[in-house]
């Protein structure tokens, strides 16, 4: 049962926000780890967001609704194509104090929803926005060859301990996020004008430049599927390529004099890239080329991205 922080049966304590495409496969998993949450079921409600799908999403979200009378689940369609649409939709539609988005592939423990409600309860109105621990679901049961702490946010993997902490400058990933309805009143919502791949760090750059803290939270996390389409070098190239690319124009969009914000992010790619080198031969040294070739790799595209990429690429 939650503790009542910020809800009644009118206005529950957490909306989750899931937004999904074309992503059936996925889906229901996500929906019935929300559903089997330790907390009352009138204390949170859940937003499906369907973002012009052309396969069963829609349906399965329906039918999952119909079938769990008990849970307030709503579906709602947003026929703008494009994450920061459907998560704008979700935001409006919503009526939590807090704001929690997961991803449609992600699989939330029986806790998560009661862990938010804790941290609201220990940490009140301080924190506005906030994220917490992505650990993987390998598709295949075990990571791909080329994994390694230094590389693993490529997959979105999140985990700074076991402690709550300020984050200074890291940011969560969009997987795993909660904001408190009122961050978005003061900052606006997520920017549908920024390269994709870089809507929700966006989100969190807007709050630290408006000396907004950010704050990691582990006791609520997620598991985030991985598929094995994503082992290939190949995928570590594109995915890289496109973050130098969106952090470029996102820094164009959030300050009105970039020059310097995009000396310091170069020269910082530059630096990350002289280290890469280093723990390449390291990793060789440990009989593990492929680890140190994937994060250089990851940090030679991004910072090609940064320098060189188009919109269009």
């Amino acid at each position: 049962m939650h503790n009542g922080v910020g809800a009644n049966n009118d206005k529950p304590l957490v909306s989750v926000v899931i937004c999904t495409r074309n992503r059936e496969r996925h889906l229901g998993r996500a929906l019935q780890s929300l559903t089997e949450q330790d907390f009352d079921p009138a204390g949170f409600e859940i937003i499906v967001v369907d973002n012009h799908s052309t396969d069963g999403t829609l349906a399965l979200a329906r039918k999952f609704r119909d079938e769990h009378p008990g849970h307030n689940i709503r579906v709602v369609q947003e026929p703008k194509k494009g994450l920061t649409f459907a998560r704008n939709r979700g935001i409006a539609e919503s009526k939590g104090t807090y704001i929690a988005f997961i991803d449609d592939d992600a699989v939330a423990p029986v806790d998560y929803v009661k862990n938010i409600a804790r941290c609201a309860r220990e940490l009140g109105n301080r924190y506005q926005a906030c994220g917490g621990k992505v650990l993987p679901l390998y598709e295949t049961g075990k990571p791909p060859a080329w994994m390694s702490r230094y590389i693993q946010r490529v997959i979105s993997i999140t985990d700074w301990g076991d402690k709550p902490k300020v984050l200074r400058r890291s940011y969560p990933v969009g997987c795993n996020m909660f904001f408190r309805r009122d961050f978005f009143e003061r900052v606006g919502m997520f920017s549908t004008d920024v390269f994709m791949r870089s809507e929700d760090k966006y989100i969190f750059y807007k709050a630290r430049k408006a000396g907004i803290p950010i704050l990691y939270y582990p006791g609520v996390w997620v598991k985030h599927f991985i598929e094995k389409e994503r082992y290939g070098l190949e995928y570590v190239r594109r995915v890289s390529y496109i973050n130098g690319l969106s952090d470029r124009m996102m820094i164009r969009s959030l300050y009105e004099k970039p020059l310097v914000p995009l000396l310091r992010k170069g020269m910082d790619l530059v630096i990350k890239l002289t280290v890469a080198a280093g723990l390449w031969l390291m990793f060789t040294f440990r009989g593990q080329p492929v680890k140190g070739k994937a994060l250089f790799l990851a940090i030679w595209n991004n910072l090609k991205g940064f320098f060189l990429g188009r919109p269009s690429e």
